[in-house]
């Protein structure tokens, strides 16, 4: 399998349109028409991860924080990022960032951290806004259902709990074919008046030109009459954050020792009143800009990193918050991240191995 095959691949379950504006993500480092051999998944990229790469000859490392951010000036050993990146080029290795896309999926960083606290029904704390679309095409009716079932099967229309979404109503197209033209139905120079479906469905954007190619094929008509219109609806799908409840009730204490736990945390940041703990929301990562939707869902306690001094300040009356570190509430994705990859790879009946890290790559370590 080619890299440029797995990017595809990869990014049907990750869409890049999901990721923050500005986000480096992607093929970073290599080439898309090179063979993966072997791949390797990482939190971040250091000089331990690229060492433990050539010890089990991987040419793929896939990290969820993205090597390269900000503009290179110049790739030169004089600084970290461009002595890893002549190594990686130099050892024909690649590197591959899923960074806020993956967050932003149901299997992705906030699913993970939810699940290994324990929550359920877990759902997006802040679903993505902008990333829908109306798609709206007039049909005839005999060819209504056929043009619906190509559109379907590119992606308009599907949901979660629910497929096959459409709105159809019946009205009157008239259309009249010049010189050159060979219509479907009637003749060239007479108006004609034909019974057409409007068909209207949701679609994401990243699928639009898959949907709109399908739609055209199975249309029956020279030249289509179809529209799309950018929505500005929630994406229920895709979001930030996720929050749900804890199977029991919990007292403040042990559920601070519970997070502690389960996350491998060596200290936690915390404040809030001493109360029973049900309704809990987490964002992995920097996730202090969605305290207030957890506060609007009725969440009791947040778990989140990064968290500013200012901040505790803030909510120390409204409910736990809860910082428990920006690497302790994200490595927990890398078991998900592999086992997506190599559902991939197995689709493909490539035969490499896929390892997850065993380098900590945390910068930060408590005295």
């Amino acid at each position: 399998m080619k890299i440029a095959q797995f990017t595809t691949a990869f990014e049907a379950i990750a869409p890049p349109s999901i990721a923050w504006k500005g986000d480096n993500i992607g093929l970073l480092i290599g080439r898309p028409n090179q063979a993966i051999s072997n791949i390797l998944v990482a939190l971040d990229l250091t000089d331990e991860v690229i060492a433990e790469a050539v010890k089990k000859r991987v040419n793929l490392i896939v990290t969820h924080h993205p090597a390269l951010f900000h503009p290179l000036k110049s790739i030169t050993p004089s600084t970290q990022t461009g002595a890893m990146a002549l190594s990686l080029i130099e050892r024909n290795i690649a590197v591959y960032a899923a960074h806020t896309n993956l967050d932003s999926v149901k299997w992705g960083v906030n699913y993970s951290l939810a699940g290994s606290l324990g929550l359920r029904n877990v759902r997006i704390l802040s679903p993505i806004e902008g990333s829908l679309s109306s798609v709206t095409v007039f049909v005839p009716g005999t060819h209504a259902d056929a043009v619906a079932d190509a559109m379907h099967a590119a992606g308009a229309g599907m949901f979660e709990k629910y497929d096959t979404c459409s709105f159809r109503s019946e009205g009157v197209g008239t259309f009249r074919g010049g010189k050159g033209s060979d219509p479907f139905i009637g003749t060239i120079g007479n108006v004609e008046r034909v019974p057409e479906v409007r068909l209207e469905m949701l679609a994401e954007q990243w699928k639009l030109r898959g949907i709109v190619s399908a739609m055209l094929k199975a249309h029956p008509y020279e030249e289509v009459a179809y529209n799309i219109t950018p929505l500005s609806n929630r994406n229920t799908e895709y979001g930030l954050g996720a929050i749900g409840e804890l199977p029991k009730a919990m007292g403040r204490r042990s559920f601070l020792a519970m997070v502690k736990k389960q996350l491998r945390a060596k200290a936690l940041r915390y404040t809030g009143p001493d109360r029973t703990i049900r309704r809990v929301a987490v964002c992995g990562g920097s996730g202090s800009e969605f305290i207030r939707e957890a506060l609007a869902q009725g969440a009791d306690a947040m778990v989140t990193a990064d968290c500013k001094y200012h901040t505790f300040q803030e909510f120390e009356h409204s409910l736990l918050l809860v910082d428990a570190g920006h690497y302790e509430t994200e490595v927990g994705v890398l078991p998900a991240l592999a086992e997506a990859i190599g559902t991939i790879m197995s689709a493909a009946q490539h035969r490499g191995r896929i390892f997850i890290t065993q380098s900590s790559t945390n910068p930060v370590h408590i005295f």
